[in-house]
């Protein structure tokens, strides 16, 4: 009789081929990265596949909705049907519908943009974004990774996590995302438990603070962190400071985590 240890232990479960399935995957998580689509030609070439293999495949994924080709052109597309399906999860539903509002009422009372990431599987990923009003727009690209070692989102997610989640966290971050060897994890994580948030210069765009909030649900998970990429006008157009905007981003964090049923007494 095979333990449940053994079962559940990587280096022994059973590697299962699906080459039509695979064929599909391929297919999608290429054109998931080509924003003007791509021909046959081009994607046969790419996944270094024949016509013969691959046709089928983007005739069926046409049929069930998951590419389409671009009009008076040969080139495929992906469609919005994977993202739709993604938001129909349960947990990321409830959190776009509970946080939309709250968002875009934040992101009017301090003329900046805002959004939610969440984690899975050693990244940060933006579930929900909300632009500025205001004409001058700084935003985060819906569906954007964020890295955890070198984010405001990411330090927020594993500061909040328990040491058991947090470690397998770390040690699921790919390959390609900042992983760097002197960055001290555990004084990042008790100056954000300490603060509560965290507020640091982004890593990806000059001029940039990053604040950022958790999100709580009803079993105190920290489940999303909410990130303001806030930056400061030079004619004094706008008059929310960064004090003030903390109150609001705080406010709305908690408006949020009680809509989602945590207890904030």
């Amino acid at each position: 009789m095979t333990k449940p240890t053994e079962i559940l232990e990587p280096s022994k479960r059973k590697t299962y081929s699906a080459p039509a399935l695979e064929k599909g995957l391929d297919i999608l998580e290429l054109l998931a990265n080509q924003a003007e689509g791509m021909n046959i030609s081009e994607i046969t070439k790419t996944l270094n596949r024949s016509v013969g293999e691959l046709f089928r495949m983007l005739v069926v994924l046409e049929q069930r909705g998951y590419v389409s080709l671009q009009l008076g052109s040969d080139r495929y597309r992906l469609t919005l049907k994977m993202f739709g399906l993604a938001h129909r999860f349960p947990p990321i539903k409830r959190l776009t519908s509970v946080s939309a509002p709250v968002l875009q009422r934040l992101s009017y009372a301090i003329e900046q943009s805002c959004h939610l990431v969440i984690y899975y599987e050693g990244k940060g990923h933006v579930v929900v974004q909300q632009d500025s009003p205001s004409e001058r727009v700084f935003s985060v690209r819906l569906g954007a990774e964020a890295p955890l070692m070198n984010t405001c989102s990411g330090h927020l997610l594993l500061a909040f996590a328990d040491q058991s989640t947090r470690s397998q966290m770390l040690s699921r971050i790919p390959a390609h995302h900042p992983n760097e060897n002197g960055f001290n994890i555990d004084k990042m994580v008790r100056k954000v438990l300490g603060q509560g948030y965290e507020s640091i210069h982004s890593a990806q765009a000059q001029g940039i603070q990053d604040i950022g909030y958790p999100i709580f649900d009803y079993q105190d998970q920290a489940v999303a962190a909410l990130i303001v990429p806030f930056f400061e006008y030079l004619d004094a157009s706008r008059q929310t400071s960064a004090a003030d905007a903390h109150q609001l981003i705080q406010q709305a964090a908690q408006e949020i985590s009680i809509a989602l049923g945590f207890d904030a007494s």
